[in-house]
């Protein structure tokens, strides 16, 4: 009897230590966070969302809008003791820096949100053995989906209002977007640039005075947008306003009519980063095709119309578009970099909404009431 109990017992030590919430379990993983803005803390809560749901410990930081902060913000990180980081750097210049800090520390990190373009700076983080990979969103296609928008509307001039030069999200997106625009005979007035803290509220306020009634200004990330339209309170202005970004705020503008066309993916990088250094940490690194740290630039999007804004702020916004149980899923040796694409891959709105339906949480007449249509 006592080796059948004793059996018995091995047996469940090792069903638990299989199971992935228990191998996640007690992981300490840190992040930075920019500043306390809708679109940042969205990002890192869908970072929190993950970590936790694993059973870990989520350690954050506020840089405070300042880029100075990051690299200190990030030494005060590891020097807390965090397994791992998630690392959001809004300029190319951080990279080495941040690469060689974490290596000296022994500390694994990934890039969330942002990744460099540059094939140099992608060949130096691969070559640190603690750098685990990247996810970022296909930015360009953010900026040709509305350059495309706006050339089939018929618009003809506009203010494009971005951040400054060098971002690695508004620039590919502001490149893509010129492309198409100005190839239709589109002119671009002014290309407004701040640090987006006001979302460039004055500038573009001083750029409607030498450049008035524009079609549309282009807000290339939801402050600026916001930033967009505060500035157009000041003018009798028939100018609309176009984004990508899908905070909370801009869907009562979107929905309000003050922004005509939104797209977004719910800042899901935070969700997928998370993941990435969950599997690593997990003693399952996801590796490319190439059998290198994964550098993922085509996280996709969607548009959000004016009748599916109160949906989507159900869905993505009062909960996280994954329930726990899918979290969960996302682990373990099967989970492999093939099935980590297969989830980006999948991540559509009409695959979101559908699987809210199958919990119950939604009926698909709601949702075919909304132009969302899923199987």
């Amino acid at each position: 009897m006592r080796l059948k109990k004793t059996a018995l017992l091995l047996v469940l030590i090792l069903s638990l230590a299989l199971s992935p919430t228990v191998l996640a379990a007690g992981h300490k993983i840190g992040y930075n966070y920019f500043g306390n803005a809708g679109v940042l803390i969205t990002l890192a809560n869908n970072s929190k969302y993950v970590i936790e749901a694993f059973g870990g410990t989520a350690v954050s930081v506020d840089n405070q809008f300042s880029v100075d902060k990051i690299v200190t913000d990030l030494e005060n990180l590891i020097a807390s003791g965090v397994d791992g980081l998630l690392v959001w750097a809004p300029t190319p210049t951080l990279y080495p820096v941040i690469s060689q800090m974490c290596l000296e520390a022994g500390v694994p990190f990934v890039l969330n949100d942002k990744v460099p373009m540059e094939p140099e700076l992608r060949a130096m983080l691969r070559m640190n053995p603690y750098f685990v990979g990247g996810v970022a969103p296909t930015n360009a296609d953010y900026g040709r989906a509305l350059g495309e928008y706006v050339v089939a509307k018929g618009y003809k001039t506009c203010i494009v209002n971005t951040s400054q030069p060098g971002d690695p999200s508004d620039e590919p997106r502001l490149a893509a977007f010129r492309e198409v625009y100005e190839a239709n005979g589109g002119v671009i007035l002014d290309i407004v640039r701040s640090s987006g803290t006001d979302g460039g509220k004055s500038q573009v306020e001083n750029s409607l005075i030498a450049h008035q009634n524009p079609d549309f200004i282009y807000g290339v990330g939801p402050s600026f947008a916001i930033g967009a339209i505060q500035a157009l309170e000041r003018y009798d202005y028939d100018t609309t306003v176009v984004t990508s970004g899908l905070e909370e705020a801009v869907l009562d503008l979107l929905a309000e009519g003050k922004i005509e066309v939104a797209n977004g993916d719910n800042w899901i990088c935070g969700t997928l980063s998370a993941l990435m250094l969950q599997s690593y940490l997990d003693g399952n690194p996801l590796r490319d095709e190439n059998g290198e740290a994964p550098i993922i630039d085509t996280v996709g999007f969607y548009e959000v119309t004016a009748e599916q804004v109160e949906l989507y702020k159900r869905f993505f916004i009062e909960e996280h578009p994954y329930s726990v149980e899918e979290i969960l899923s996302f682990s373990g040796p099967d989970f492999d970099f093939a099935a980590f694409m297969e989830l980006i891959e999948n991540y559509t709105l009409e695959n979101r909404m559908a699987a809210k339906a199958r919990e119950g949480k939604v009926t698909i007449e709601e949702l075919k009431a909304a132009g969302i249509n899923v199987q």
